[in-house]
């Protein structure tokens, strides 16, 4: 209905606010019979006036697309897109499991809410961060799919050619859940670009399209790498470009290729109107996506690092022939945090302040399922206030779009707790898993599939490694004991795989493809032993029973594994395996019900702090560069030219300077010494007469070297004096020791 157009659009996003503002009535009736001290009917009112704001702004949404054809086609135009894709995805369900698209109220809301504030670079919410807050599984990555969808379109539609260009910029943290979202990303993509077509647009010369910005171990950075990959040679530490296996419509192989200097990707299956439409617009290497600059482009946090040393990355931000993005997706914001974080907080002014045009910025929105204090972390990293959506009531478990559901009968996510009290940690471990394994073999129908692959969550490699000739040699004996105590057959044990981080990138797809296959399939996985990698990314709606060897160390992080399993219509087992010994698994154990039926209240607070001494003494100086170098390329290939650019370079640190003042009481009280230390920097930099390199690992004679290569000389005593260390990832960097191991 919202695909088709007409007076119904609206009204079915009338009715939904209408809805919530009757909610928003009714709680405050509520409230007023509620006996709450002072304190807590106060905050009760903030939350409500939260509520309203929210109702206020869906209303406005509304309003924008009432009053504007374009932005009403737009909206049009990206609810047919998802309703195209889910029309595929319904192509490889058995018929009982398919099902129209249909959007769940807090999608619809969270859409309607930052409609506006994405299209309008001069609205008043793009000083607000957007923060979708949901229980994994609830479909946060589909209602930011739309926002994207809605957001290209709308551009193109308002701003003719200025719009082409990057629109969106997608981030992650995780190559596991990057790759996934990649694949997700790509259906919506490809079914834009049809929509678009079918319009009456032109996709030949500017087509709707997606990049993949990745490190170049996971996808080449160079085309001619690229190419050659896809012809047979084998490239050291580049990692292969054809990320994509399935097409997203017809679910065949894809064909990648060379063609002449470059890549392209076909489908060649009879019928398939993603094959019948040429080549697939994506783009998986980096030269691609700086010459075709993707409508929307995906990337890891690491990435955007290259901003201070790639004059190539100017393409992200327009480079003066499109405009800037509109809309920056930050995924799973709780993991941008700690050291991560604070780097990502000080690489994200030059971001900002680049992808700002006539002093309107990107409308920046996020998503998380476990997060406490975002309005401060959110702050930290972007300068921003917060609309946390959907926003809580008076009643935890109650915020109109989601109600914590009561009934035990419904589907839902069992925990149950063993503890190794009497027995060993291998003992019980292999009992617990080799009981489950045998015991999915007598289910039947959709039971069965659940509980066919046994997922097992471990908290590190070596405790990992420790189980797995347990599972393989010592689980297989209980599974026949059972089985002959119970008068069943056996169930054979073959296929188990590992997800960490020792696999390989080019492996991530073909694991996740593996892990989607039916308990009858030929090659179905019956065991999967994985690490924290899983606990964001994994999408397998089938899966149904985990088991988790000890307590993680955060909360946040045991709600994100669990919640891999008992997704979308599959009932979740999941079974602690509790250490007696250990102090913290033997709380959660005997504290077991009182603490899951609270899950969510122990989550922990995240900690960032882009412009703390430590921080600022590392990388301060690479967001100021790159803004620097983006506004005056000449200092790409002639950095030594920046005395010329004195009074630019120095109204640019009054521009950071001033945005510190945006991120919070403690940031700003850095003010002082991060000019100082800037100024510092710029002085030494005009210092240096005849400087003609911008990035060199060798040498002393270039402005800036990576920080990696200066660990390395500093350990081996010989650091340099001359070329700023800079970060070429956000990540820790410490000095590698190769060691060779010589056999007698």
């Amino acid at each position: 209905m919202l695909a088709e157009g007409g007076s119904e659009t609206l009204e079915v996003c009338e009715a939904l606010v209408d809805s919530y503002e009757v909610w928003i009535k009714e709680t405050g009736k509520r409230l007023r019979t509620l006996d709450l001290s002072a304190a807590r009917a106060e905050q009760a009112k903030t939350h409500l006036e939260i509520c309203r704001t929210a109702a206020r702004r869906m209303r406005g949404g509304i309003a924008t697309l009432r009053g504007d054809a374009d932005l009403m086609m737009a909206f049009q135009l990206a609810n047919a897109t998802m309703a195209r894709q889910q029309d595929w995805k319904n192509l490889r369900k058995p018929e009982e499991q398919r099902r129209t698209l249909v959007w769940r109220p807090f999608q619809l809301g969270f859409v309607l809410l930052s409609a506006a504030s994405s299209v309008a670079p001069d609205h008043e919410d793009r000083g607000i961060m957007d923060l979708i807050w949901f229980p994994t599984g609830g479909g946060k990555t589909e209602a930011y799919l739309l926002l994207t969808a809605f957001t290209i379109f709308a551009r193109r539609l308002k701003r003719g050619s200025e719009g082409e260009g990057v629109s969106t910029i997608m981030r992650y943290t995780l190559r596991l859940l990057t790759l996934q979202q990649f694949e997700r990303a790509a259906a919506m993509i490809c079914a834009a670009n049809l929509e678009w077509a079918e319009r009456g647009f032109d996709t030949t010369r500017t087509p709707i399209s997606l990049g993949l910005w990745l490190g170049e171990s996971t996808t080449p950075n160079r085309r001619g790498d690229a190419a050659k990959l896809l012809d047979g040679a084998n490239l050291k530490d580049v990692g292969r470009p054809d990320r994509l296996i399935k097409c997203p419509a017809c679910d065949e192989s894809l064909d990648w290729h060379s063609a002449g200097d470059g890549v392209e990707v076909t489908c060649g299956t009879d019928g398939c109107e993603v094959g019948e439409a040429g080549p697939l617009p994506i783009y998986t290497n980096d030269d691609d996506v700086y010459d075709e600059r993707p409508s929307l482009v995906i990337g890891t946090a690491d990435k955007f690092a290259q901003v201070a040393r790639n004059e190539k990355t100017a393409a992200l931000f327009g480079a003066g022939a499109y405009d800037p993005p509109d809309l920056i997706v930050q995924d799973e914001l709780h993991l941008i945090s700690g050291s991560l974080g604070t780097l990502s907080g000080l690489y994200e002014t030059a971001i900002d302040i680049l992808a700002t045009r006539d002093g309107h910025p990107p409308k920046v929105i996020g998503s998380t399922a476990t997060i406490r204090s975002a309005a401060s972390q959110v702050r930290a990293l972007f300068a921003r206030r917060t609309m946390q959506f959907p926003p809580p009531g008076i009643d935890a478990g109650d915020s109109a779009f989601a109600v914590v559901e009561k009934d035990p009968k419904k589907r839902g996510r069992l925990y149950v707790g063993a503890s190794t009290i009497g027995h060993s940690k291998p003992e019980m471990l292999q009992a617990v898993c080799g009981s489950l394994l045998q015991s999915a073999s007598v289910l039947d129908g959709s039971e069965r599939d659940a509980a066919w692959t046994l997922l097992g969550y471990f908290n590190s490699l070596k405790e990992l490694g420790g189980s797995v000739s347990l599972l393989q040699v010592i689980a297989p004996e209980t599974m026949r004991r059972l089985a002959a105590y119970r008068d069943e057959p056996i169930r054979p044990v073959d296929t188990q795989i590992e997800i960490t981080s020792r696999i390989g990138s080019e492996q991530i797809g073909e694991t996740l493809a593996k892990l989607e296959r039916r308990h009858d399939a030929v090659g179905a996985i019956d065991v999967a032993l994985a690490t924290n990698m899983i606990s964001v990314g994994v999408d397998v709606g089938r899966l149904g029973l985990m088991v988790v060897d000890g307590q993680p160390k955060g909360v946040s992080e045991y709600i994100q594994a669990t919640s891999r399993v008992g997704r979308d219509r599959t009932d979740g087992l999941v079974i602690g395996l509790f250490t007696a010994y250990r102090p913290r698994d033997r709380s959660r154990f005997e504290t077991h019900a009182t603490w899951h039926s609270a899950l969510y209240r122990d989550v922990e607070a995240t900690s960032v702090t882009p412009f703390a001494p430590r921080a600022r003494s590392r990388a301060l100086h690479a967001p100021f560069v790159a803004i620097a170098a983006h506004r005056h390329p000449e200092l790409w290939q002639a950095p030594g030219r920046a005395e010329g650019f004195r009074l630019e370079l120095e109204s640019i640190i009054d521009e950071i300077v001033l945005r510190l003042g945006n991120l919070g009481e403690q940031e700003a009280c850095e003010a002082a010494d991060t000019r100082e230390e800037l100024m510092k920097f710029l002085d030494s930099w005009c210092r240096r007469d005849g400087l003609s390199t911008w990035w060199s690992d060798k040498g002393d004679a270039s402005l800036l070297m990576s920080m990696e290569q200066a660990v390395q000389r500093r350990a081996a005593g010989r650091a340099s004096r001359q070329p700023k260390p800079t970060p070429n990832t956000l990540r820790g960097v410490e000095a590698t020791v190769r060691i060779d191991l010589e056999g007698k």
